[in-house]
């Protein structure tokens, strides 16, 4: 199977796209962004899988599916991109109010042309503040706002958060984001904040004044594209600045597996609920995979999808070294497995995705779990066998 194709994951960088096609699908063999509807189709089409995917943009080649109704395998990827932005400048307005938000919002980033829709109250720090839901005069992402002022630092600040609709990124992905890094964020000593779950990395500035939690995949710097306040003059402080916070790069495998029900000795029916013979079956998929040298299975979990229950196994994989080795190369990555056993169509159906381990620091770093949870159940969830 050709495990080259990646999904990559990045917080940070605007991208821009193209759509290849070339055969009934669009896809060719060069692959090119693709809704989720015409991936089901596909499916359907040639395998016999009726599957209510996750609207999240989708990459393939033709020569990715293989097999037939009976048993195949399907790699996917797909594309998310989402930035978060966080400024900090002189107050300049003692209260912050739509009429306010509006005419700052087209001041952060002149040439975007950003243009203020809809606007919400809302709290940070236990300061009043507004969400702004934006939209920039080029239409690829979408971007929100959120102002407030700290009267205890004597600071305005503005979060600027943007997620890309062209790659069909989830607007749910940003939504989680936003609300939980702001429930962590202190723009002053003593702060209301609470912990957020996943949210184990801390950044805290004496410099800037700041501190917040966030995902251990988070990277967070100095914005390099400058700080869009009028006072700045080139020295970031307490008083004047801004951050910059992306996903680190990873590559994120999906493989769709389909094949018959394996025969049963005797009376009693394959054990959904774990069991030897679903780990080693589990397990298998993993290893016979290319470029996978070893497989370290260390959960499992029982989990209940569309009323069938299934099987899920996650686990550390060594990778083994290319023919022709990139400087993006990891030699580790996380691993899960979900599979169902379907009686009616009598074929077991599993997905399989990967994360490669990520590089900070010169050090290798575990990618986090809820990666697992959200992809790989959120894509077995919407299947019909």
């Amino acid at each position: 199977m050709n495990m080259q194709y990646s999904i990559r994951l990045a917080l940070g960088v605007i991208l821009t796209f193209g759509i290849c096609s070339g055969s009934a699908y669009g896809q060719g063999g060069s692959g090119g962004v693709q809704s989720d509807e015409i991936l089901e189709e596909l499916l359907k089409d040639r395998a016999g899988l009726a599957i209510d995917l996750p609207a999240l943009g989708y990459e393939w080649s033709d020569s990715a599916l293989v097999g037939d109704e009976e048993s195949g395998s399907l790699l996917f990827e797909s594309t998310k991109v989402i930035y978060y932005f966080l400024h900090w400048g002189p107050i300049e307005t003692e209260k912050i109010d739509e009429e306010y938000v509006r005419e700052r919002v087209p001041k952060v980033w002149p040439s975007e042309g950003l243009k203020v829709k809809e606007m919400v109250s809302t709290t940070v720090a236990g300061h009043p503040a507004i969400l702004a839901t934006v939209i920039p005069r080029r239409d690829f992402y979408r971007a929100f706002f959120l102002i407030w002022n700290c009267p205890e630092s004597g600071r305005q600040f503005i979060a600027d958060m943007n997620y890309n609709v062209a790659y069909k990124t989830p607007r749910a992905e940003l939504d989680a984001e936003i609300a939980a890094t702001t429930k962590t964020l202190a723009c002053h000593p003593g702060a209301p904040t609470s912990a957020v779950d996943g949210h184990v990395a801390r950044y805290d500035s004496h410099r800037f004044g700041l501190r917040f939690d966030h995902p251990l995949r988070w990277y967070v710097f100095e914005n390099p594209y400058g700080v869009p306040h009028p006072e700045y003059r080139g020295i970031r402080d307490d008083s004047i600045g801004s951050l910059l916070a992306w996903l680190q790069d990873m590559t994120v495998r999906v493989t769709l597996h389909w094949e018959p029900l394996p025969a049963v000795e005797g009376d009693a029916p394959p054990d959904m609920a774990g069991g030897l013979a679903m780990l080693q079956a589990a397990t298998a998929l993993i290893e016979g995979m290319d470029e996978v040298e070893k497989f370290s299975p260390d959960a499992t979990e029982a989990v209940t999808i569309g009323g069938r229950r299934a099987f899920k196994l996650i686990g550390d994989v060594t990778r083994g070294q290319p023919k022709e080795e990139s400087p993006e190369f990891v030699p580790r990555a996380r691993a899960a497995v979900v599979m169902v056993d379907d009686k009616e169509s009598k074929r077991r159906i599993s997905a399989v995705i990967t994360v490669d381990y990520y590089e900070k620091n010169g050090e290798l770093h575990q990618p986090v779990r809820d990666i697992f949870d959200r992809w790989a159940l959120a894509i077995v969830s919407g299947l019909d066998p």
